[in-house]
């Protein structure tokens, strides 16, 4: 007889009493950690935090994940943006379990202290219990809630994680979101999976340079989406390279690397597929699955490095600057986004900011946190003479003042403790040939701000530790959000640097700002394949868009999208009924009432259902209609 589900608080007691608790009342995940747990003889009660990690060697360890953590900044910023809001933070932790990075709401930051949910902490099974940072270590993937934790000092908490690994599956790192246990929903979960899933498309990118690219999918309109199956191949179509999503897509594992043949899985050699489909998509079928298969061409670019090894920007040489520079292009747009043009900027903005980057003038963007400017500097990249070369973002904000020195010069090997070995480069040269866009630079220390000044009069960085100073031929892109001329004012940007960067100040304009924000949002959908999937914004949540005020800006807007897309099943119709309650809540009273009205038809009048569905009373709902 099947034994009955008990409540997780009962399941705890028992099991910590000795008695056999059942997966029907504990997920077995967590049910399998806290044997684990037990059997490394954890109290549940009775636990010392070890102490933090001193902050030099924190250094070391951030240095050691500094590789993939650069590439993986974008999604990054983006999962904190899309939680910021609920209440929740951001939490990166390396290999080892060290939290390396937090960022969240200010209202969380204290609890999360409180528990030790921060830089320099281990966060391991083996010495934090049950905890989604330390089970996605040993899982891949974790989400614990409340009591689940193990050690009764975490059931405040509730977190979700994946771990990251590389196209040749070695673990680099876990991402987290982590939250009060009723705030902490699926979508949170989704959010992690979709940041973790585009950090690891760019490490694929990354890690597979020069080697055939078999991409699959069920669904041909996938294959150009982070969504897809990658696979990797060398001219041996030996395969070397794997996401995942083609892993877990053909029911492999990372044991097929260097084992695996082209021909053993398409059944025809390398050779053969090329000559017969070329980079047209073609069916493959594997177990039984019917899949769409596109071989992509080989990418030009360096080859695979070495893990220990860092990544260098492309090359820049005497053949490659020799060459006649191409005509100005229209603006590749950043992947899954649709082009500048298309989000409501006005006309001519970044043909006057390519003008200006081609005359070797910086180019100084204003604007809203969220308006957009990391993906208006993609775009002028592409579309300028360098776009084969280098575009090196530095976000003087997010390093810690005590790093972003050495980020930007480099250092020379023993220049200081933790130091590598073979020193570094330094951002500045990384971008040497291309363009440097130093995003936040109202944040820069002053103490920096007469170097940067000095390397973009004379053209020479001079790393730390000494060593003779190496001329750069770079382009600088600098943002802000900041009022630079009240800064200067203030006494906390120098006045020179100010007047050396501002020479034609850019203005990028809020989203409330730039017309109808309902088709800017259908724009967004449309880019983010909405129309290949059948879904389509209903006019109440277009109303709801023009009304609401969007303090995020296109950041915002963007991430909310996607969210929705990740969420909603193919061929719905939108509507208010699917944002989350705090975002209905917080609307114009305009908007929500649109909402309410929503509901109620979708509903056939019934006030009870249509509560329900908008998550909220029917009280409250019969308050936004203005009854009694």
């Amino acid at each position: 007889m099947t034994p009955p589900s008990l409540p997780l608080a009962e399941a705890r007691r028992r099991f910590l009493d000795g008695d056999d608790v059942s997966v029907r009342s504990v997920p077995e995940p967590i049910l399998h950690s806290w044997r684990r747990c037990q059997g490394l003889g954890l109290d549940v009660g009775r636990w010392r935090p070890p102490s933090r990690l001193a902050e030099a060697e924190l250094t070391t360890r951030r240095e050691e994940s500094a590789d993939w953590l650069q590439l993986a900044r974008p999604a990054i910023d983006a999962l904190f943006d899309g939680v910021l809001d609920d209440g929740h933070v951001v939490i990166v932790a390396d290999r080892g379990g060290l939290i390396l990075e937090r960022m969240g709401h200010p209202d969380f930051l204290d609890r999360a202290e409180r528990v030790a949910l921060a830089p320099g902490m281990d966060w391991r099974e083996d010495v934090r219990g049950t905890n989604a940072i330390g089970t996605a270590l040993v899982l891949g993937a974790a989400t614990v809630r409340g009591a689940e934790h193990f050690l009764e000092r975490n059931r405040q908490l509730s977190c979700t994680a994946q771990a990251v690994h590389d196209a040749q599956g070695r673990l680099l790192g876990v991402i987290d979101v982590s939250g009060q246990p009723r705030r902490l929903h699926d979508a949170h979960r989704l959010q992690v999976e979709a940041a973790v899933r585009r950090i690891e498309h760019g490490l694929f990118d990354r890690d597979a340079a020069r080697l055939h690219e078999l991409r699959l999918a069920a669904d041909p309109a996938l294959l150009a989406t982070p969504r897809c199956g990658r696979l990797g191949f060398d001219d041996d179509g030996v395969l070397r390279a794997a996401s995942r999503t083609a892993l877990a897509t053909l029911g492999l594992d990372w044991t097929a690397l260097g084992r695996l043949r082209f021909a053993q899985l398409c059944g025809q050699s390398l050779e053969h597929w090329l000559s017969r489909h070329g980079i047209h998509v073609a069916s493959l079928r594997h177990g039984g699955e019917l899949f769409s298969a596109q071989l992509l061409p080989v990418r030009a670019g360096p080859d695979p490095l070495p893990r220990e090894a860092a990544h260098p920007a492309p090359p820049h040489t005497a053949a490659a600057t020799a060459t006649r520079p191409e005509p100005p292009r229209r603006p590749a747009a950043a992947p899954g986004a649709p082009a500048v043009a298309d989000v409501g900027l006005p006309a001519g903005l970044l043909d006057t900011a390519r003008r200006l980057l081609e005359a070797d003038i910086p180019v100084l963007l204003l604007g809203e946190t969220g308006v957009g400017k990391e993906r208006f500097v993609q775009a002028l990249h592409a579309a300028g003479s360098r776009h084969r070369q280098a575009l090196v973002a530095v976000n003087c904000a997010a390093i810690p003042e005590g790093l972003i020195e050495s980020e930007l010069f480099g250092y020379e090997e023993g220049a200081f403790t933790g130091a590598r070995r073979q020193g570094s480069k330094g951002r500045l040269r990384e971008a040497d040939g291309g363009v440097l866009f130093l995003d936040e630079i109202g944040d820069m220390p002053a103490s920096l701000q007469a170097r940067l000044l000095r390397v973009l009069q004379e053209r020479v960085v001079q790393p730390l530790g000494g060593g003779a100073g190496q001329r750069v031929d770079v382009r600088i892109v600098a943002a802000t959000h900041r009022d630079l001329a009240q800064e200067v004012a203030a006494g906390r940007f120098r006045a020179d640097l100010y007047y050396r960067l501002g020479h034609y100040p850019l203005c990028l304009p809020p989203l409330r700002e730039r017309g109808d924000v309902a088709q800017i949002a259908a724009a967004l959908l449309a880019a983010h394949g909405a129309a290949r999937r059948g879904i389509t914004l209903s006019p109440a949540l277009a109303a709801f868009i023009r009304r609401y005020p969007w303090p995020g800006n296109l950041r915002q807007l963007d991430n909310l999208l996607r969210t929705l897309l990740a969420l909603v099943d193919d061929g719905t119709l939108l509507t208010p009924e699917h944002l989350p309650a705090t975002l209905r809540d917080a609307a114009p009273s305009a908007a929500r009432d649109d909402a309410v009205h929503a509901a109620l038809a979708r509903h056939g009048g019934n006030a009870s259902a249509a509560a329900r569905a908008l998550g909220i009373s029917r009280s409250t709902l019969y308050r936004r209609l203005g009854r009694s």
